[in-house]
This record gives structure tokens, C-alpha cells and sequence, in this order.
């Protein structure tokens, strides 16, 4: 702190002491004038008003009898309404003057007593009209008797309102003249006060001047000793140390700056710092980086290169008493080695970071089970767009929740040292909610900051579907050739069943011969036996018989048609015949676990007469079919469609044709829409449905037979399946 400083902080608090002392004295004469005032103040309004209102009320008893004497009575009624008024105001005066809950209560009952006064003589007063003028002055007793009394009532009010002013007034100079001697001692305190803050403030002040004079001196005799050791040490660091003027003359320079110089130390005080460097370019540069150590007063860092060297250099402001730069001090280091080994690393690291960022396994980083690192891959995995979306979040919400505990769990484990499973299998994530399978890795690194978890991420959600899918189909294997030999088994009783009922119809016939021959044999009328079977049914019961064991045939048949194994074989078909074979066969879904049933839908049928055949492979159509009318089915069970109907239509388009199926079920949102034909994905509850029905029928159109498979939904207006397969 200079003395400069402190003489400054003395005048203040001289300043400030006299200052307070004013402002205390200002304050306390301001607050006494304006108490007095406002005792005044409330002491004349109050007796100005109780004189008014004595004035007026006095007025009124002179008008009460200018009437009862015969005067003129419509100008002293408006008199008497005009003094009401008034009356009214000198109480609101009053009121308003009023400092004290005694007075307010004396200022109410005298309110309430003029009242009185007033508006019994009003009453009076209305009487009196009605009278003859020459009778009035018979009701002047009267007018004695009841308004006299109200009258003396109110004027002893006006009078304690006046002695209560008085006594307030007498009471507030009191209080103002204990005020008065309360901010005389105020004045007198402060005022002994900021006297003995300033003398100590001298006492002080003064004393510190000295003392700092005297360690000036002392500073100045260390300093010389100083210097000499400040020499011995600058000569001896490696680096090049200047001390220069703002011109850039030389006023100091170590032995190190002289060497690489390559002149005696002596010699280069007094030259200019700036006529050392060759190219001009580095000299300019120098030149305005000192130009702005001046300017800025900080100090300047910046690099350049001289003779295949690097050097880093700093300009270190040096200032005078004012706070002025009056030189600068120079730090320069040969950094040339640090570059080139620097430069290595970074060619490393960005080596390194390439390696990572484009690896084709997911990597992630976290500490305390954040992430702090993912690479594109790991972003990828997980549906995001942008690493940045990542980092900082807690890597449990990337793992499916019934698995979270573990995970989270092993990351633990790994950051204390502990040992966790090489590689494991978990279900992660994504952003949009969807989960999918995944193998893990965890693994710990130790940096300057502490440890950190690595995982290495694999999505095998494709590895896991072709293996569910390849079960699925070996299942499906199985289940045909089972279809088959079910079919095979129930074909032979069924044949001999239907063949065993031609035979009873042509024992029954009334025209056979050898019927007829053998009814006589046995004394029997063979037309009242016909006649005895056909009215009891038997006949219509034989062909129901039969109908159902043709159609048992039928969808046996079909059964094998749909068990044989497929190839890769296509052949003309007629689509039309196709759908309804399949029709039948879904028809004939006795699964009890379904909850549908064909027989009440209403089926509405639109094939163009024209369609020509198509090249198709008939198995994998009707496999097609069956999956959407099940779907279709089952949807609109499960919805409570009230009259479920399934419309069938194919017709040509172009060089195509298209084969549609519309229901009037729920429909699908646009969510479900897009994802319907994915693998694995269903709607249907666990047990109901593997979610490959409508992948495999995406996969047969689109792949097997180059054609197209899409569907339209609205929510609550059902959904539309479209097949387009090419004629060509």
C-alpha cells in the first residue's frame, strides 16, 4: 500500500466522520420540525373544525326558530340541508385530524350526538310545514322539550373534543422536547465519535508512513543483494532470458542468451533485441508482440522458428509506482525437441482414435456408470445419432430393465478389481425403446484421473433371428411331415367311411332290383320302408354324413398339398382357386388356444372373370394367405368386431396382379404399420404368436417370387394387405 494511498484513506475517513456528524445533526433538527408541525397542524384543524360545527349547529337552533316565528320556511329548510352537508364535512376533518384512538372515540359520539341533533330538528322541522304560518310558533315548547336536551348533548361533545386536542397537544410537546434532548446527545455522541476516529485515524496512518519508509530503506538494501544472486541464477537455467525497454534495447541478458547469440553478454546490452533475428519476419513479429505487452499490460506467449529451431517465447510486463510498463522481461525456451516428440503423440493418438472411431465392434467409456466415450459404432448399435446424445448418461437406461442389476453389477465388480465374465450375453436398449440381443465385455483401465470400465458392445439381434429361424423352419419341416402322416392316417377311415355310406344309399333305393328281390324274400314293403326312413330324416342324415366326409377328403387333401415340401418350381395358377383352397384350410383351424373362428366371418369375394393364370409356387401362396387370414381373424376376434368381414379381390394392374385382403377390424397405428413385416415382432400376446408369419410371407413375395407386399391401416378402420405378383 503506498503512502499516496494512505494519506488518500485519512482524508476519506476525515470526510466521512465530519460528514456523519452533519448528516446526524441535518436529521435530528428535520425530524423536531416536522413533529412540531404536524402537532400543530393536528391541533388548529381540530379546533377550526369544532368551531365551524359549534357555528353551524348554532346556526341551525337560529333557523328552528325563524320558522316557529313565521319565517320564510322553504329558504331556512335549504339552509338547514346545506348545514347537514357541512356538518358532514367538518367531521371527515375531523376524522382525518384524529391521531389517537381517544379521539376518534370522543370525534364518533360527537358525530352520532349532531346526528341526533340534526335529524330530530329535520323532523320538527317537517311537522312545523305542515302547519298554518300563524300557528308555528304554538309548537315552540315542544321544540324545547326534545331538541334543547340533543342540543346540550352535542356541545358537550364539541367541548371534550376540544379538551382531548388540548390535552394531546400539551402531551406531543412534551414528547417533543424529550425528542430534542434525545438528539442533542445523538449530535453531541457522534460527534466525540468522528473526532477520536479521526485522531486514531492520524495516530495510525501516520505510524504505518514510517514504518513503511523504513522498510523502503531496508528493501532497497536486500534488493542490492538480490540482484546479485538474480544473476547468478538467470546465468545459470538453459534458457534465454531477456530484460528490454519498450524500443527493445537490451538492459539485461543472461549467459544462456548471449551464447546462443553468440556474443559476449556486455556487448549486447545497449544493442536493440530485434537486430538479433534473421528473417525480418520473426523480428517484425517479436516487434508487435512487445508492442502489445505495452498496450495490453499482460503478458504475451507465442512460438516461432529460427534456423530449424522452435522457440517459445514469453513477454512479461515490468511496471513503475504509476502502474505504467516500463519494460519487459523476455523468457525464451528451445521447445524444438518437446514439438517433435508431441507431434509423434498426436500422430499416435489420432491413429489410435481412428482405430477406435471406425472399429466395427461398439466401445463405450463411463465412469461412475456414466459414459464419458462412445464410438460410431456403439452410437449405431443403439439407434442414436450422435455420440453427443451419450455422453453423461447412466449406462443402465441402454439395458433392458430385468437385466439392468446385472450389468450395472459386473461394471462394479470390474472398477474394484474384481473378475467378470469374459463375454456374456445381456439384452440392450435402443433410443426408440425397441430391445435387442447383445454380447458384452467389460474391462478396466487405470488413468491419471482413476479407473474407468471399457465395454466392448456386439449386436447379434440378426445372428440370433436366422438361429430362431432356422429352428423355426426345422419346426415347420417337422410339422408338415407330421401333417402328413396325420392326413395319410385319417385318409383310409375316412375313404372307408364314405365308401360304406354309397353302399347304404344304393342298400336303400327303392328302384334297385336286388333291393326289391331281397324285401320280398323277407315279406317287407320296400317303398313304406323308403317312405318310413325319408319321413325320420335317415336319408338327409346320410347325405350330411356323406357332405362332411367329402369335405374330411377335401381338406385332407389339401393338408398334403400344403405339408409337401416346397421347391422352387413355379407353375401356371389360377389365383381365384388357390384362395379358396386356402379358405378352406384356415376355416379348419381347431387350435382351442385360438380365439377366432372363420365360420362367422363373412367372407365377400371380387375376382375379375378375365385374370389370366400366374407363374407361382402354389405352397408358399397359400403358406401366404393362411398367415394373413389368420391375422385378419384373430385381430377383429380380439377387437369385438361386431359383423367381422374379410373382402377378397384380384384383378389385373399393368403387367401385374394384384391380390387384395381387407378386413373391417382395429386397423394399426403408424408405428405398428411399419414394423409389421420385421422378424420377431408381434402384437399378439406371449404364446399367441413367434412374430415370423408375416416376415416369412414378406420374405416368399418379395424374394421368391419378385413381387411386392404392403399394407394400409387406419386405427379403427381395419387394414388392407396388398400382393402384387409380376405376369412376366
Amino acid at each position: 500500500m503506498s503512502i499516496r494511498f494512505k494519506i488518500g484513506i485519512l482524508a476519506l475517513v476525515v470526510t466521512a466522520s465530519v460528514s456523519v456528524m452533519a448528516l446526524t445533526a441535518i436529521f435530528s433538527v428535520r425530524n423536531l420540525s416536522d413533529e412540531v408541525d404536524l402537532l400543530r397542524t393536528h391541533q388548529i384543524i381540530t379546533q377550526l373544525s369544532v368551531v365551524k360545527l359549534s357555528r353551524d349547529m348554532n346556526y341551525l337552533s337560529r333557523l328552528s326558530r325563524d320558522i316557529m316565528l313565521g319565517g320564510d320556511y322553504e329558504r331556512d329548510i335549504k339552509a338547514v340541508n346545506d348545514i347537514a352537508d357541512k356538518v358532514s364535512n367538518h367531521f371527515d376533518l375531523l376524522y382525518k385530524a384524529a391521531d389517537n384512538f381517544e379521539t376518534k372515540g370522543l370525534i364518533t359520539k360527537a358525530h352520532y350526538d349532531t346526528n341526533d341533533w340534526l335529524n330530530s330538528t329535520k323532523v320538527v322541522l317537517a311537522e312545523l310545514g305542515k302547519n298554518p304560518t300563524e300557528d308555528r310558533h304554538k309548537a315552540y315548547k315542544e321544540y324545547e322539550r326534545d331538541i334543547t336536551p340533543k342540543a346540550m348533548k352535542a356541545r358537550e361533545s364539541f367541548e371534550k373534543i376540544l379538551q382531548c386536542s388540548e390535552k394531546d397537544f400539551k402531551g406531543g410537546v412534551e414528547v417533543f422536547e424529550n425528542t430534542m434532548a434525545r438528539s442533542a446527545t445523538a449530535v453531541i455522541i457522534v460527534s466525540i465519535i468522528a473526532i477520536v476516529i479521526i485522531v486514531l485515524s492520524f495516530v495510525v496512518i501516520l505510524r504505518t508512513i514510517l514504518i513503511e519508509i523504513e522498510n523502503r530503506r531496508h528493501a532497497e538494501e536486500a534488493l542490492s543483494a538480490s540482484d546479485k544472486t538474480a544473476r547468478a541464477l538467470l546465468d545459470g537455467i538453459d534458457n534465454s532470458t531477456y530484460l528490454i525497454d519498450p524500443d527493445g534495447i537490451v538492459l539485461a541478458i543472461n549467459a544462456t542468451a548471449a551464447k546462443r547469440a553468440g556474443k559476449d553478454a556486455n556487448k549486447l546490452v545497449g544493442s536493440c533485441l530485434w537486430d538479433f533475428y534473421l528473417p525480418s519476419g520473426i523480428s517484425h513479429k517479436r516487434k508487435q508482440m512487445a508492442a502489445q505487452v505495452i498496450a495490453t499490460c499482460r503478458a504475451a506467449r507465442f512460438e516461432d522458428e529460427r534456423n530449424g529451431l522452435i522457440f517459445d517465447h514469453t513477454y512479461y510486463p515490468v511496471f513503475n509506482d504509476a502502474g505504467a510498463v516500463v519494460k519487459i522481461a523476455v523468457m525464451s525456451i528451445d521447445v524444438t525437441e518437446q514439438k517433435k516428440a508431441l507431434k509423434a503423440l498426436e500422430e499416435s493418438e489420432k491413429r489410435f482414435r481412428t482405430l477406435i472411431e471406425d472399429a466395427p465392434i461398439g466401445i463405450s467409456m463411463s465412469r461412475d456408470l456414466r459414459y464419458t466415450y462412445v464410438n460410431r459404432a456403439y452410437t449405431t448399435i443403439f439407434g442414436f445419432n450422435d455420440p453427443s446424445e451419450l455422453i453423461g448418461t447412466y449406462i443402465g437406461d441402454r439395458i433392458a430393465p430385468q437385466c439392468r442389476s446385472e450389468i450395472t453389477g459386473l461394471v462394479r465388480r470390474c472398477l474394484d478389481g474384481g473378475k467378470v465374465p469374459f463375454e456374456f450375453e445381456t439384452i440392450g436398449m435402443r433410443k426408440d425403446g425397441l430391445r435387442f440381443p447383445c454380447y458384452v465385455d467389460i474391462t478396466r483401465l487405470t488413468f491419471d484421473d482413476g479407473p474407468m470400465s471399457i465395454s466392448f458392445t456386439r449386436d447379434f439381434t440378426e445372428r440370433k433371428q436366422a438361429w430362431d429361424l432356422m429352428i423355426q423352419t426345422e419346426k415347420m419341416v417337422m410339422i408338415g411331415g407330421l401333417a402328413a402322416g396325420m392326413a395319410h392316417e385319417i385318409n383310409n377311415p375316412v375313404g372307408i367311411i364314405i365308401q360304406n355310406l354309397q353302399n347304404i344309399e344304393r342298400r336303400l333305393a327303392v328302384d334297385s332290383p336286388d333291393n326289391q328281390a331281397v324285401a320280398d324274400g323277407l315279406g317287407i314293403n320296400l317303398p313304406q320302408v323308403g317312405s318310413y326312413l325319408d319321413k325320420r330324416g335317415i336319408f338327409k342324415l346320410l347325405v350330411t354324413i356323406r357332405n362332411a366326409g367329402e369335405r374330411t377328403a377335401r381338406i385332407v387333401s389339401n393338408m398334403l398339398q400344403f405339408s409337401r415340401k416346397s421347391d422352387s418350381e413355379h407353375k401356371l395358377s389360377d389365383l381365384p382357386l388357390v384362395i379358396e383352397r386356402t379358405m378352406e384350410m384356415a376355416a379348419n383351424d381347431y387350435d382351442l388356444m385360438k380365439k377366432y373362428n372363420f365360420n362367422s366371418i363373412n367372407f365377400v369375394r371380387h375376382f375379375s372373370p378375365d385374370l389370366p393364370q400366374v407363374k407361382v409356387n402354389v405352397t408358399e401362396i397359400e403358406q401366404v394367405m393362411i398367415n394373413i387370414l389368420k391375422n385378419s381373424a384373430q385381430a377383429m376376434s380380439c377387437y369385438g368386431t361386431p359383423d367381422p368381414e374379410i373382402n377378397l379381390s384380384a384383378y389385373r394392374e399393368d403387367q401385374m396382379v394384384v391380390v387384395k385382403v381387407a378386413d373391417n377390424g382395429p386397423g394399426m397405428d403408424e408405428q405398428t404399420r411399419k414394423r409389421i413385416f420385421e422378424p420377431f415382432f408381434t402384437t399378439k400376446e406371449v404364446g399367441f404368436g413367434t412374430g415370423l408369419g408375416l416376415f416369412v410371407s414378406y420374405t416368399l413375395i418379395t424374394q421368391s417370387h419378385k413381387g411386392v407386399f404392403t399394407v394400409d391401416s387406419i386405427p379403427g378402420n381395419g387394414a388392407c394387405f396388398t400382393i402384387k405378383l409380376p405376369l412376366d
